[in-house]
């Protein structure tokens, strides 16, 4: 397995916990210890949006910088014996470095660009404009230019082959954190509150991207595109800017590596819940957290609250995380696939270790 952020449990669990009963069997069976087998093709990095008649354009400095901020990484995370893989490391982490979500714009007028719907290349650092009149003859949307909601909205979407090519049954919860810490880092990034969050899925962010549900695969092969599935919106507000040293931090902000957690565990003391939360979640390098951030919600839950649980833990463990590489004191590693214990469910853990080490040892990040 590659060196990459955030981890699911292991497959082989000593005990089988007990599934949400609140969650339809199809989603309660992402907290099953059942392998999830044999990786799967995942699926195109970036989807080939030219194909379907987007034209590259010039992105404003704003926007530019942003989306770079984002996603252009320099390196390629490494594989436990430290040789590189071909996953290139970003400033957002994601689970397995699977790396689903993909980021557009949806502009109304007045803004820097020309209202319409952009998506950006993250591969080839690239902003797409997408073909208004490709789309309307496809289905896909039917309002003019001038009918879209006003301001700038960025919308994150994942491709889900790319995590379910990897984790199978476990992937949704994966498409959760996954654009929970992309979300955190546009508002981290802009250091001002946005003028809305919209969280999906549903049929409101699906109408402002103008795309069909990922589950009508053949309307979107039927263009050379998989299926994505819109998951935010943030509206941007009417004065933002990429903070440049914030910027820097998120472009060198790194999970450690998980030799570093297992070399602590056996110099120091554990932290609090580091034994409870290594057992649940089948991962033995989490004995060596210096400090240890957990999430939970009721077994018995509703799947409102489930839901909800999963993108709260996630935002808020993003902002820790992004806090700590802003102020140098503590590195952060995402922990996922978590069993039950206790009647509760761990939604999500932040590891961290020490980053400056002549920071204080109780000092927030």
């Amino acid at each position: 397995m590659s060196a990459t952020d955030h981890l699911p449990g292991h497959a082989h669990r000593a005990h089988r916990p007990t599934r949400p009963p609140g969650l339809p069997p199809a989603l309660a069976r992402a907290f099953a210890p059942d392998s999830p087998g044999p990786a799967l093709p995942p699926g195109p990095r970036v989807n080939p949006w030219r194909g379907a008649g987007a034209a590259p354009v010039a992105a404003p400095d704003r926007e530019r910088d942003l989306l770079a901020a984002l996603w252009s990484g320099e390196g390629f995370h490494r594989r436990a014996d430290g040789t590189p893989t071909g996953i290139r490391r970003r400033p957002v982490p994601s689970a397995g470095g699977a790396y689903p979500v993909q980021t557009h714009l949806v502009v109304g007028a007045g803004g820097a660009l020309e209202a319409g719907r952009y998506v950006y290349d993250h591969e080839h650092d690239t902003l797409l404009r997408r073909d208004d009149t490709a789309d309307r003859a496809a289905g896909w949307t039917a309002e003019d230019a001038n009918d879209r909601a006003a301001g700038t909205h960025v919308v994150l979407t994942v491709q889900p082959g790319r995590s379910f090519g990897r984790y199978r049954h476990r992937a949704w919860p994966l498409w959760v954190a996954d654009t929970a810490y992309a979300l955190a880092a546009v508002e981290f990034l802009i250091g001002a509150d946005p003028a809305r969050v919209r969280l999906g899925p549903g049929a409101p962010l699906r109408a402002l991207l103008g795309v069909p549900r990922a589950a009508e695969p053949d309307r979107w092969l039927g263009r050379g595109l998989v299926p994505e599935i819109p998951l935010a919106a943030l509206e941007l507000p009417a004065s933002w800017a990429v903070a440049p040293g914030r910027r820097d931090a998120l472009a060198g902000r790194r999970s450690p590596a998980l030799s570093e957690f297992t070399a602590a565990a056996r110099h120091r003391p554990r932290a609090d819940g580091a034994d409870r939360a290594a057992a649940a979640c089948g991962q033995a390098w989490v004995r060596g957290a210096h400090r240890l951030a957990t999430w939970s919600v009721a077994v018995h839950a509703p799947a409102a609250a489930v839901a909800d649980a999963l993108w709260r833990s996630h935002r808020a463990a993003a902002g820790l995380c992004y806090a700590g590489a802003l102020s140098g004191r503590w590195r952060c590693r995402p922990v996922s696939g978590f069993s039950a214990t206790g009647g509760r469910w761990t939604v999500h853990a932040l590891a961290m270790l020490p980053g400056d080490p002549s920071a204080a040892e109780g000092a927030a990040p």
